[in-house]
């Protein structure tokens, strides 16, 4: 044993256990595991299920790492998809286990985090005053109350239309107020490479935008990416590139009165007109494409872009850049010119990019565009030999092997020797615990009334064999709705709570109620917690098959006919998708229930291995009664007597 492997040990068996917690073998040995990730291999596939521990299995490990290498002030990076879990590792996991170790005088100075977000997310002094210039006296006096000593725009509770207003958006160089900028302070503080740091939290985002840009985040070398699952969603956004309609009249607008040279105010004047006109052309054809072509199911529309569009592109980037040669410097709020010529740029690369366009809900369009090769660009740009990557999710393996998520990671491109891959079952007695119903006798999944009104019916007589205590996992909000309106009236005995896209309370609803039953779709399937009685049944209507986007389709057409495609990749994907969703159910040693798939797929001969292999955990049970039985044998009494007051 060297001496890493010794520090964990020393944790975990002796140090830990004196402050309440309890010696798990798996999560020592996932422990030891993120540990040799960090030391062996430049990248470890670790598939740890509910209940392992890995949060506090990797800072475990991190600690063993950092005190190994003691003379090097580079930090340990985690990345996250979730702010969340972010927010919760710096301002709660990392200090308690600090002063756990101090304690214990396992170290001998506090570990050392630093949080760091998009700077979307922080306030800016300049824009703020901006602001309150444009509005009434009245509500600047309101917000000025409101965001006294503001900093972090996260933890204000303001509409999104004002935070945006008031965020850092653009270049702070020239700023006059950086002096007294919070923001600037900050970066200054978190990027200072001689000031010791034992960890660095982001999220995937930003984590994958500094692997082509170096001065985002402090140099470091080893990096843990938990809920890795969400990795490929992020770079699709990390290495692809948009521009909105507004991007460019926004920057017109701000810039329109900064040439100071009165022998080029003129040019300056018809430049302006020609990149707005340029801009109007642009999208005045992608709103007509918007239109022609067949929309997907997340609201865009694919679009190649033609010879005349690619022209206007090339001519609106000349337009741009001779602007910002004849504007005068400015010293205050600079608008980031660079991200839309950049964005531009990347956009007209028709060989490299698959483009596609977005309607929002005012209808403003979005011309949107990622990399053909996905796989490629994390290849290149992630999984270098300078990095020791340790990915963790509960989720990372579609119920059989790593296949899958290493093609669409560009894993596959490595050499054998360079990856590890381990999984680590959940602890938790699924035996005892779960029953699994597989539904059969309902209509093809479609949005006709007659499927909606018989997955009503079997819906309702899940809800009343559970008493409640139910979440509704819908892959769409249309069919949340419809569902929903059909079955309110006979579920009124129950607290019925509907999760909208602007219902952020919900899911805090339900976890208060008594006996709720909630519709949901969008964050409920994953990294959500219900741990007890709240959540004894998850009822899955839908099998979540990836929806059609400009992606997907760029798989599709990939693939030599239909059916590779839908076994090779849209299979995989929905079990990846599936385990999530089930994950919500078991959140503890102590938690019982149910869960039900209400997609007639789910018992066909082409996907029903697939989907049992993928939930084996879960004993299957065959009937509503058989599932009834079950809930009587692992609730108290008082379970069934909850009703809503």
């Amino acid at each position: 044993m060297n001496h890493g492997e010794s520090i964990i040990d020393r944790i975990f068996r002796v140090i830990l256990p004196k402050h309440g917690y309890v010696v798990r073998e798996d999560q020592i040995q996932l422990s030891l595991a993120v540990y040799h990730g960090f030391c062996n291999k430049q990248v470890s596939l670790l598939e740890s299920e509910v209940g392992t521990g890995k949060t506090l299995a990797y800072l475990v490990a991190g600690v063993a790492a950092l005190e190994g290498n003691k003379t090097d002030p580079a930090p340990i990076t985690i990345t996250t998809s979730s702010i969340e879990l972010q927010t919760a590792l710096v301002e709660r996991e990392i200090p308690q286990l600090s002063r756990i170790l101090l304690c214990a005088r396992m170290i001998h100075q506090p570990l050392t985090t630093v949080l760091r977000k998009g700077k979307e997310h922080y306030f800016c002094l300049q824009r703020y005053q901006d602001y309150l210039g444009s509005i009434q006296p009245s509500a600047a006096s309101r917000l000025s109350d409101r965001v006294s000593g503001a900093f972090d725009l996260d933890e204000l509770d303001l509409p999104g239309h004002v935070k945006d207003a008031i965020n850092v958006h653009g270049g702070c160089r020239h700023c006059p107020l950086c002096a007294n900028c919070k923001y600037v302070h900050f970066l200054r503080y978190a990027q200072d490479v001689n000031r010791p740091l034992s960890f660095q939290v982001t999220n995937h985002n930003l984590y994958l935008m500094s692997r082509t840009n170096p001065k985002l985040l402090r140099p470091s070398s080893l990096i843990v990416v938990d809920e890795a699952h969400k990795l490929k969603e992020a770079a699709q956004s990390a290495f692809g590139a948009s521009i909105s309609e507004k991007d460019i009249p926004n920057y017109l607008n701000w810039s329109k009165t900064l040439c100071r040279d009165r022998t080029k105010q003129t040019f300056y004047k018809m430049e302006q007109s020609e990149a707005m006109e340029l801009n109007d052309m642009l999208f005045s054809w992608l709103r007509t494409r918007y239109h022609e072509e067949e929309v997907t199911s997340d609201g865009h529309s694919i679009v190649d872009l033609n010879a005349g569009c690619l022209d206007v592109i090339h001519t609106l980037i000349d337009t741009l850049e001779r602007l910002e040669r004849m504007r005068s410097g400015f010293g205050g709020y600079s608008m980031d010119i660079g991200r839309i010529t950049t964005s531009l740029e990347v956009l007209r690369q028709k060989s490299f990019i698959t483009t596609w366009v977005e309607m929002d809900e005012n209808d403003s369009l979005t011309l949107c565009g990622c990399p053909k090769n996905l796989n490629a660009e994390f290849e290149t740009c992630v999984w270098t030999y300078r990095k020791h990557h340790v990915l963790l999710s509960g989720t990372l393996s579609d119920g059989r092997d790593f296949r899958f998520y290493k093609q669409e990671h560009g894993l596959n491109r490595l050499l054998p020797d360079r990856i590890e891959e381990r999984m680590f079952p959940s602890p938790f007695d699924y035996q005892h615990q779960a029953r699994l119903y597989l539904a059969k006798g309902l209509p093809w999944p479609d949005n006709s009334e007659s499927y909606f009104r018989e997955v009503s019916k079997r819906i309702v007589r899940l809800v009343r064999a559970t008493c409640g205590h139910t979440a509704i996992l819908f892959t769409s909000y249309r069919a949340l709705q419809r569902v929903h309106e059909l079955t309110a009236e006979r579920l009124r005995d129950y607290d019925v709570i509907c999760m909208t896209r602007s219902n952020r309370t919900a899911i805090d609803t339900f976890r208060r109620s008594r006996n709720g039953v909630l519709f949901a779709s969008g964050s409920m399937w994953e990294g959500v917690d219900c741990v007890g009685d709240c959540l004894s049944s998850l009822i899955i209507v839908r099998l979540p098959f990836p929806q059609r986007s400009a992606v997907m389709e760029l798989k599709r057409s990939r693939y030599d006919s239909v059916r590779d495609f839908v076994n090779d990749y849209a299979v995989p994907e929905m079990l990846i998708k599936l385990r999530q969703g089930a994950g919500r159910l078991i959140r503890s040693e102590t938690d019982t229930g149910v869960i039900a798939i209400l997609d007639t797929r789910a018992t066909m001969s082409r996907h029903e291995k697939r989907v049992k292999q993928a939930l084996a955990q879960y004993p299957q049970v065959y009937s509503i009664k058989e599932l009834r039985a079950f809930m009587r044998s692992v609730k108290p009494d008082s379970y069934f007597h909850d009703r809503r007051e």
